[in-house]
């Protein structure tokens, strides 16, 4: 484990920590140099070794720089990023192997559009090291076509080793899309079955680097590989086809538009057809169904000058432009409207609008594609999400392209909502948390925030949640749910059992199904399930005179394990223990008249009368809300949405950690922060 010190402020031509450090000591007398540096080293001293000295409120610039360090130590794959990781300390330099990877499934999309945030980054620097690391994603990117053995075909995903991918392949159910590479790439393992929003944000990602940072050499790079993807797609009728023939789950990128192909898009699309009011058999889809399309045209003829792509273009927009656009939806966005977005696809569809404006020329096609990105805005202004605040501003009335990158904030343009739209967007970015980790948050209990009450299938709430209070997305925070209320709850724990004759060794199952291990009171926990072949545990029994002997009930039949779950097999007939069923709402005594229980409520609550009164007594929980409570020889163990806790006496609670923590990186600051600093919305010193 390496540790780094990170030592902040924006020093001349440099946005790489360590270059920086480099640029003091060449470019000053050495008498001054050697003053800044004990400067420097005592300030550090200060604030104490490997302690990063960026908060939440920290400036945004500052932010920026330790977010692109913490890419680098930890998300970062030889150019490749990948978003979530396990969680770990400040400079922690991860491997991303089959042994300690991080989610790859979707590192393809989120390096694409790093890619662009980098190529504005560069713009407004000019840092020769920004376009080396610009250079090193180019090549990442170049490994996901190359890697599946297919020109053109891209990869969602890789790492590197062999053998099934730890915490992603387990038990065989996420395995049919991953592959061993073969020639060069025989020590990579890859993850297939590639979707439109992969492809196109790796093209969105080329165009915005390929026109501000690219030079000679990069920009070659990018065409050919543009013009292999773009080739593999128009061949192939507008669809990416995997390694077995077959195109991916999602690999539509647009309509192919001509008309020997309409009776396979009539079955491909009979549900969708029906639910828009189109008439029975008749095949006239909206020009907007091929937005994800549009722009990939437009890109790749841009930067290979080819005409076969803007060809194609054009005989999409010819064939589709005059067809009515039955799915759109524009006004006011109201309660329904709002409880039905799906911001993914939005952020899908505003990264093609950003290229498909840029690129187009001919006004009467932009006064059709424009009501798209004011449609967008309408319901999207008021939830500070950066990323849709610059594109809008920069692309409403008309295009905009700053004089100076990141000279001075422009005037806001004549735009419903800019004002207020520009500040929520700041104060999102301003209030970006710099701990990534991936926890539990269960806003549905505050009675500060009012829900939407059109949403019938989970509770959102009416008006956006700040982004320091929400629960982190998943892996890119811009396509997230800013209403979304819940998230990273953890399992119930369904049993705990300790070893007959070592305090130090015990077992937990979870209502997921798996069963874990200690053996050493609780400080490390091990996922013991993969030898049960698939097998949901749903209670466990420890021997009372062995120590390693246990018996699990799974929805697949009994089960035992002579050596503490590293082995299972099915329970003989003569081996077959009662197990215990709890019910945790009922009073479990401890010492005397102290009793606890879940209360009807969900609180966890305690009696010192026998049970004939009861007080919450959940301090130290992070969610006030419990699943379960055991009784054990190392006290009070108890679980809830907020994870599992444990305590001596039932007053104070300490977290149990059972369940692996991960954590997602910054790529989505990085990329609005550069965005906004290109366009000036962002100034330098803010």
């Amino acid at each position: 484990m390496k540790t780094t010190i990170f030592v902040l402020g924006e020093f001349p031509g440099t946005a790489n920590r360590g270059e920086a450090a480099r640029a003091f000591k060449f470019q000053m007398p050495k008498p001054i140099a050697c003053a800044m540096f004990i400067a420097v080293l005592n300030c550090v001293l200060s604030v104490g070794l490997g302690a990063p000295s960026v908060t939440d409120s920290s400036p945004l610039h500052h932010k920026a720089q330790y977010f692109q360090q913490d890419l680098l130590d930890k998300h970062w794959l030889d150019g490749l990023y990948v978003s979530i990781v396990p969680a770990a300390p400040p400079g922690t330099q991860l491997e991303h192997t089959t042994h300690e990877p991080g989610n790859v499934i979707h590192a393809g999309v989120w390096t694409g559009r790093y890619l662009g945030g980098v190529g504005y980054q560069y713009v407004v620097t000019k840092d020769p090291w920004v376009r080396r690391h610009g250079g090193e994603i180019l090549r990442a990117l170049r490994i996901l076509q190359e890697v599946t053995g297919k020109p053109g075909l891209l990869a969602r995903g890789y790492v590197k080793g062999h053998g099934p991918v730890e915490g992603w392949e387990r038990r065989g159910a996420d395995s049919v899309e991953w592959h061993q590479g073969q020639g060069q790439y025989a020590d990579y393992r890859w993850y297939g079955d590639v979707s439109v929003d992969n492809f196109n944000a790796v093209l969105y990602g080329y165009a915005i680097y390929y026109e501000l940072a690219a030079d000679a050499a990069q920009r070659q790079f990018i065409a050919q590989d543009v013009d292999r993807l773009m080739s593999h797609l128009m061949e192939n009728h507008c669809r990416i086809i995997d390694v077995d023939g077959e195109a991916t789950r999602w690999g539509h990128v647009g309509i192919d538009p001509d008309p020997s192909r309409d009776e396979y898009y009539r079955k491909l699309y009979d549900s969708l057809l029906r639910r828009s009011g189109a008439e029975e058999g008749v095949w006239r889809p909206p020009l907007r169904s091929s937005l994800m399309l549009l722009p990939d045209l437009l890109i790749a003829h841009r930067m290979t000058g080819q005409s076969k792509y803007l060809d194609l273009y054009r005989r999409v927009v010819t064939r589709f432009k005059e067809n009515p656009d039955r799915r759109r939806e524009g006004g006011a966005a109201g309660p329904e409207r709002l409880a039905r977005i799906n911001h993914s696809s939005e952020g899908q569809a505003y990264e093609a609008l950003y290229n498909l404006l840029r690129y187009e020329r001919d006004p009467e096609l932009l006064k059709l594609y424009r009501p798209w990105l004011s449609d967008l805005w309408e319901v999207n202004w008021m939830e500070g999400n950066p990323l849709f605040a610059w594109m809008t501003l920069a692309l409403l009335p008309e295009y905009r392209v700053p004089r100076e990158p990141g000279d001075t904030v422009p005037r806001l343009p004549e735009v419903p909502h800019a004002e207020e739209g520009m500040r929520l967007a700041l104060e999102t970015l301003r209030l970006y948390p710099v701990d990534r980790v991936l926890r539990p948050v269960m806003n549905s209990l505050r009675k500060d925030i009012d829900l939407n009450p059109s949403s019938t299938n989970r509770k959102l709430s009416l008006r956006p949640v700040p982004i320091n209070e929400r629960p982190l997305d998943n892996e890119y925070a811009w396509k997230g749910n800013p209403y979304e209320l819940d998230g990273w709850l953890k399992p119930a724990v369904t049993m705990f059992q300790f070893a007959c004759d070592d305090p130090q060794v015990a077992w937990c199952s979870d209502s997921a199904g798996r069963v874990f291990t200690t053996l050493d009171g609780g400080k490390r926990w091990r996922d013991m399930s993969e030898g049960l072949m698939g097998a949901r545990v749903q209670n466990i029994l420890a021997s009372t005179n062995r120590t390693f002997v246990l018996h699990a009930q799974t929805d697949q039949g009994r089960f035992v394990t002579r050596d503490g779950g590293m082995s299972w097999r099915p329970a003989p007939t003569t081996d077959q223990p009662a197990f215990r069923n709890l019910d945790f709402k009922q009073w479990q005594p401890v010492s005397g008249k102290l009793r606890f229980r879940v209360s009807e409520a969900g609180e966890l609550v305690r009696s010192v009368e026998g049970g004939q009164s009861e007080i919450a007594c959940m301090k130290g929980w992070r969610i006030p809300r419990a699943y379960s409570l055991f009784v054990t020889p190392r006290g009070l163990m108890a679980s809830g949405p907020g994870g599992c806790y444990q305590s001596s006496d039932g007053e104070d609670w300490s977290e149990l950690k059972l369940w692996r923590e991960d954590e997602t990186g910054a790529a989505d600051f990085l990329h609005a922060y550069w965005m906004g600093r290109y366009y000036g919305f962002i100034r330098k010193d803010e």
